[in-house]
């Protein structure tokens, strides 16, 4: 077992990263009473697992339909309702079980149950170990945008068992990839070299290699929530590829491109972006195309792209009526800018369309 970890002010929030449940079982044993919000999926797989949690004393156990569609208000009320009815107290302990969709929309929960309990998130997909789980960043969504109503509500501890990626479709490897070659463009050369010669193995689950990966990206990831916990500067840059990719998810409903998927679709692009204000080379740009092109999906999913560029004014990121780019100057380094023009996003839209990591509508 390895503990990695990162520290908010005075708080130390460790990551366990293991290849058992003994962690996560000690935890909810020790807890006087644990609220679970467990993923249905990982009901389904690991059935002995969740048959301990739940015959264990003073644990109370909600099933979780993991979907785009059920990251909602409407969902976390039901939660909060069920918990309330099953005494859950602000003593208790909150344990979210599951992928990226599970912690967020849990922890959202225990960041305004009683006005915030404790929570552990427990992620079990690619995606949610090297991301989501990592930063206290909890919400839902809105029609009008991905995320839009959340908070910050940090987890007491994070455990990866990295045996779960083992059960994981390939599918599911692929999205958690959109943020790990985020992670490699803003970190630099070692750990885009590295990519760049794992990205197979990784694909094909080779536990030392999705090791190795989750480390890496983790070790990135918390360097800029210790240097910015609420978003406010440097941390802006863990949004390279979100810009285009949340406008993506939205303009689609959801549920048509998985995150990860989007986030490469939104690498590629805001890469075009960069190239095309000469902020970046071409030649880093190719680079960059053909690390995405082995890991992207072809698909023929029609998007609208005018849908997509409306979207963009819903984004978080817009101050001042103007939307915020994080655009690559190079492996390792990026900028903030809001001088991208409609016609830079529609160009790059359409370079992605015509790659085949979606269809024009």
């Amino acid at each position: 077992m390895k503990t990695l970890g990162y520290r908010v002010n005075s708080t130390r929030i460790p990551i366990y990263l293991e290849d058992s449940n003994s962690t996560l079982l000690s935890q909810l044993k020790s807890a006087q009473k644990a609220a679970v919000v467990v993923d249905s999926r990982i009901v389904n797989i690991f059935k002995s697992l969740v048959a301990d949690i739940s015959g264990m004393d003073g644990t109370v156990v909600a099933t979780f339909s993991a979907s785009e569609g059920n990251k909602t208000l409407q969902k976390a009320d039901e939660l909060i309702t069920y918990f309330l009815q099953k005494s859950i107290k602000r003593d208790s302990v909150l344990f979210a079980i599951g992928g990226g969709i599970t912690g967020d929309v849990a922890g959202f929960v225990a960041s305004v149950f009683q006005r915030g309990i404790n929570f552990v998130q427990v992620p079990t997909t690619l995606l949610a170990m090297v991301d989501s789980s990592v930063g206290g960043k909890v919400g839902v969504n809105h029609p009008l945008g991905k995320n839009m109503i959340g908070s910050f509500h940090h987890p007491t501890s994070i455990i990866m068992n990295i045996q779960f990626l083992d059960t994981l479709p390939k599918e599911e490897i692929l999205c958690g990839l959109g943020e790990i070659a985020k992670y490699a463009i803003l970190s630099g050369e070692p750990f885009f070299d590295f990519l760049e010669k794992n990205h197979v193995k990784v694909l094909n689950k080779d536990m030392n290699a999705l090791a190795r990966i989750v480390k890496m990206s983790v070790e990135v990831k918390k360097r800029y929530v210790e240097r910015d916990p609420k978003e406010s500067g440097i941390r802006a840059h863990l949004n390279l590829g979100h810009t285009v990719g949340h406008a993506i998810e939205a303009a689609t409903g959801y549920g048509v491109f998985k995150h990860g998927e989007s986030v490469l679709i939104g690498l590629v692009a805001e890469s075009h972006i960069a190239m095309h204000m000469k902020l970046l080379r071409p030649s880093t740009f190719e680079r960059i195309l053909e690390m995405v092109r082995r890991m992207a999906r072809q698909r023929n999913e029609k998007v609208s792209i005018d849908e997509v560029v409306a979207h963009l004014t819903f984004d978080k990121k817009v101050k001042a009526g103007k939307v915020r780019f994080v655009l690559p100057t190079g492996i390792g380094r990026v900028v903030i800018r809001d001088d991208v023009t409609t016609r830079n996003v529609l160009d790059a839209l359409k370079f992605v369309a015509s790659d085949g990591m979606f269809a024009l509508k």
